[in-house]
């Protein structure tokens, strides 16, 4: 059970007061205070004449070996480098306690680790690019953000994207609950890459296979594989007036045959600034999608590494696209204003997207 906040000392005062001058009772007293136990009362009252201005004397028992100077100290040093080791922490107090004693202090005041999240790796140059990129279409309203056309590839690989549970029920009584979540296959899994595009004015294309050609030296997904796909995709696609098209800076999208059609379709393309997958909303809809997989097909966690669970990945994958609701691309078109002004307050580094 927590401990309970002190009494304020112009609340122990008031209390007082209201016993001496006015002559309440203990009861009176709580039932204007009701949210201070009568015991507290009793004891406020008793301890009066020990008290100077309502504070009560310093509590007995040895004193704490870190004083304010101390915890100053510590606060600094985590201000310095929010990556300081706890261990790097008791140099600051000259080991004057355990670590036990660092975390306590850091708790009280609010502070805890978080795991750095994983970000590309930005180079001073890509980092100017990607805020000239925000300077460029920092003009752009919600309704040009909806003329574009968001793209990208995903690889869909079964046991990948499965959403942690939540349960009532705490961890050490689980297993004989029947409450935990079964972890899914290790190593080498079945898999599928998929192509997609969506606009904000809530137009998709379906979820598109993509194969390897048989001709290239490691049979993969090459420029001339994405150069038969938007051939036959985006002139349908983008096909109204004002459109722009949104790819990555992949080797696969930047090749010759690719960047040839889509000068002969006409098409137009945004410019893209390099390693900068946290400005593609796309990638949002991927998550999504992946925990709509396992929503469908929960079973697919235990299936075989066989063709038959590979047909039922792409299949379900597939419904799961078609089923994500359409408002989702209207709201994520919508949040480009925001990404674009938080690269500029970033200076063109990191953003929480």
């Amino acid at each position: 059970m927590p401990a309970r906040s002190e009494l304020t000392p112009a609340l122990r005062e008031r209390i007082c007061e209201l016993h001496s001058a006015v002559h309440w009772g203990y009861k009176r007293i709580h039932n204007r205070y009701p949210w201070i136990s009568l015991s507290t009362i009793r004891y406020t009252i008793k301890k009066e004449h020990e008290r100077r201005a309502g504070v009560t004397k310093p509590r007995s028992g040895r004193p704490k070996k870190l004083d304010a100077t101390d915890k100053v100290r510590l606060l600094d040093a985590i201000s310095n480098n929010p990556r300081i080791t706890h261990e790097d922490l008791l140099t600051e107090v000259s080991h004057k306690v355990k670590i036990d004693s660092i975390r306590r202090l850091l708790n009280a005041e609010n502070l805890r680790k978080w795991r750095c999240s994983w970000r590309p790796y930005l180079t001073e140059e890509a980092a100017l690019k990607r805020l000239r990129w925000a300077f460029r279409y920092r003009h752009f309203t919600p309704e040009d953000w909806a003329r574009v056309f968001w793209s990208d590839e995903c690889t869909v690989e079964r046991g990948i994207g499965v959403r942690r549970e939540w349960t009532f029920v705490r961890p050490r009584d689980q297993p004989k609950e029947g409450q935990c979540q079964g972890l899914p296959h290790r190593g080498k899994q079945v898999k599928q890459m998929f192509w997609a595009a969506f606009s904000g004015a809530m137009r998709r294309t379906g979820l598109i296979p993509l194969f390897g050609n048989p001709d290239a030296e490691r049979t993969g997904i090459t420029g001339f594989v994405i150069e038969e796909l938007y051939r036959r995709i985006l002139p349908t696609l983008v096909s109204n007036e004002g459109a722009i098209f949104q790819h990555d800076n992949a080797p696969t999208h930047t090749a010759y045959v690719v960047r040839d059609a889509l000068r002969e379709m006409n098409i137009e393309v945004m410019e893209w600034p390099p390693y900068s997958p946290d400005l593609n909303p796309i990638e949002n809809l991927w998550a999504l999608l992946k925990a709509k997989i396992y929503e469908l097909r929960p079973d697919l966690i235990h299936m075989r590494n066989n063709d038959t669970t590979k047909e039922i990945l792409v299949a379900t994958a597939q419904q799961a696209w078609d089923e994500l609701d359409l408002d989702h691309l209207k709201h994520l078109s919508e949040t480009m204003p925001n990404r674009v002004e938080a690269i500029i307050e970033s200076q063109g580094w990191y953003t929480p997207y």
